[in-house]
């Protein structure tokens, strides 16, 4: 009888997911990929090495199956196919029908040269003073000859450089076509080019510049559609993994369900919500895990998750006040800002007291190393090593404009609270542990001038009447920061 009642309450709670039938639009295998030439034959070697370029990356991606050229070359064979010009669609659906492909990837070669590109050259003046005299004629003659063969060497000189500095430029379209319909779903141009060495290390050079550039635009031809499929507090799981090609630390936004509506008999279809972010911490075979990084709706079982294209970045304003010792206005642009570890680049301007106890105006730039400690729950506590780079500027006692470079590092504390899905407020508590500070100068005219006319200076150390002022920045300071996210 136990056994009936066990049996009973598996069948409960395995029958509604079996019901339930996954979404079709969700990625949950590769794509069957079939890579096709569209160019003339007097290319065909250029095309090969670009085809080889751009199977390679989609099977580096791990999204892509690509179908074996070899197998292309024997279907095309078979099929007296031609493939010549422009492939038409049909002989793409009738290939890729061939080959059991989902999707058709043809390359077409738009324009590709190289050509060697001559050094500029100073003009030399010619002056052309004819007095007429048997003399004149005389030395032009021997001027001329001696010009002439140091022309031919010059020839020799002008080919050589020219087969050593050569400029290669290639430009390509590349189409995306569904073999089920022959519609072309997607297009994007590929173009590179390079000035520099022999036709062989030019050519290598725009090969380079097209394999990265084939990787992005391969990956937006197909971004991963995924769901939630289990929720544990701030850590979600959801379908695809390896066999995707997903990597620890891909980033998802999270979405509603898409929601049907009929208005006026027709039938519809609404995006869902945007609900927060995820961050992958560990990849399966075929499912993942990932940390929820930020949301502003909650987060619940079969959610849609979609691959972002590119990482969101994150800009700052902040304000440090410390009354009669610091005023400072920043700007920082994170880079990577989800990471557990990211970093910033800054701006600063503001002014600090010295020990002359008067306020010294400065600007500069810096960067910023941050360790996530905690998130969740709307906030995001973390530390960072804040390194700048400072002038400052100050009158000395002769009435002279002083400069000065110095640094003050320090060890922040950040408390991040978000207000809004795109805005957060940041409570920082930093200790200035150093300073780093050169000596006060000024530039003194010579009054003289260079070849090109501009104005000679000289470096002059500040004149002090008693001991020299010397900025001294250090304690603790505390600041707030305005943060807007962009995605």
């Amino acid at each position: 009888m136990k056994l009936k009642h066990h049996i009973y309450l598996c069948v409960a709670l395995v029958s509604p997911v079996i019901s339930q039938e996954l979404d079709e639009n969700l990625t949950l295998e590769k794509k069957a990929l079939l890579i096709l030439p569209a160019i003339e034959e007097n290319e065909k070697e250029l095309a090969d090495k670009v085809l080889s370029i751009i199977s390679e990356q989609a099977t580096a991606l791990g999204r892509f199956e690509v179908i074996d050229r070899n197998l292309v070359a024997e279907i095309l064979e078979e099929q007296k196919f031609q493939l010549s010009g422009l492939v038409s669609n049909d002989q793409v659906v009738q290939v890729g029908e061939l080959a059991a492909a989902e999707k058709a990837l043809i390359l077409e070669i738009v324009h590709f040269g190289q050509k060697g590109v001559p050094k500029e050259k100073e003009e030399e003046d010619d002056d052309d003073d004819d007095d007429g005299t048997l003399f004149t004629w005389l030395v032009k003659t021997i001027v001329t000859e001696t010009i002439e063969n140091a022309r031919q060497v010059d020839t020799l000189k002008i080919r050589l450089e020219l087969e050593n500095n050569i400029h290669t430029e290639f430009k390509g379209n590349v189409k995306l076509v569904n073999v089920a319909s022959g519609v072309s779903e997607h297009s994007f141009s590929l173009n590179a080019s390079f000035t520099g060495g022999n036709r062989d290390a030019s050519l290598s050079r725009v090969l380079n510049q097209l394999s990265m550039k084939i990787r992005m635009k391969l990956k937006d031809l197909y971004m991963i559609t995924s769901e939630i499929i289990e929720v544990d507090g701030s850590h979600v799981s959801i379908f695809s993994g390896a066999n995707l090609g997903l990597k620890k630390g891909a980033l998802f936004e999270i979405c509603s369900k898409d929601k049907i509506k009929t208005y006026k008999g027709k039938t519809v279809t609404l995006p869902g919500k945007s609900r927060g972010l995820i961050r992958l911490t560990d990849v399966g075979p075929d499912g993942s895990r990932a940390k929820v990084v930020r949301k502003w709706r909650k987060v619940k079982l079969g959610h849609k998750a979609y691959e972002m294209k590119g990482s969101p970045t994150i800009t700052d304003l902040n304000f440090t006040y410390s009354k009669d010792r610091r005023y400072e206005d920043a700007g920082s642009f994170w880079i990577n800002p989800f990471a557990e570890f990211s970093g910033s680049i800054n701006g600063y301007l503001g002014s600090v007291i010295d020990s002359r106890n008067k306020m010294n105006g400065y600007l500069g730039f810096g960067s910023n190393l941050d360790y996530t400690l905690f998130s969740g729950f709307g906030t995001k506590g973390s530390v960072s090593l804040e390194l700048p780079a400072l002038l400052a500027r100050r009158g000395d006692d002769d009435g002279h404009n002083v400069i000065s470079f110095f640094s003050d590092p320090s060890l922040d504390g950040n408390l991040a609270i978000q207000i809004s899905q795109k805005r957060d407020i940041v409570l920082t508590a930093s200790y200035v542990f150093t300073n780093i500070h050169s000596p006060w100068q000024w530039q003194k005219d010579t009054g003289e001038n260079d070849e090109d006319g501009n104005t000679i200076t000289e470096t002059e150390p500040a004149v002090w009447n008693g001991f020299e002022p010397v900025i001294e920045p250090e304690g603790l300071y505390f600041s707030i920061t305005l943060r807007k996210l962009r995605f």
